[in-house]
């Protein structure tokens, strides 16, 4: 049985470019979360400041995450966004499970 996998990607727009961005990420949203192996796929804007994105994903294993990357509306989200941003930070963590007796 495989362990579903967590995404969080956090993106930083360039001064200017939140809105930009924003659209840009909305783009990805609709067909990211059309693929077979993606359980939750929510965009978020951080409310304090409008320039920082984050996705938070879920996907049902390694598997899932590899074919994700491989999309054409993937692979458009990075063309359209490579010059919006300042920085990116990925984060690719199994879900942890705590059972409580």
């Amino acid at each position: 049985m495989s362990t579903p996998i967590h995404v969080i990607a956090i993106l930083i727009a360039k001064p200017g470019q939140a809105e930009a961005l924003q659209q840009a990420l909305t783009a990805a949203v609709t067909p990211s979360r059309a693929e077979a192996g993606c359980l939750q796929y929510h965009l978020h804007i951080d409310s304090e400041n409008p320039h920082r994105c984050v996705f938070v994903e879920l996907w049902k294993d390694e598997e899932a995450i590899a074919l994700h990357r491989q999309m054409p509306h993937y692979l458009a989200l990075g063309a359209a966004t490579k010059d919006l941003i300042t920085s990116r930070e990925l984060l690719v963590v199994n879900q942890y499970l705590e059972h409580i007796v």
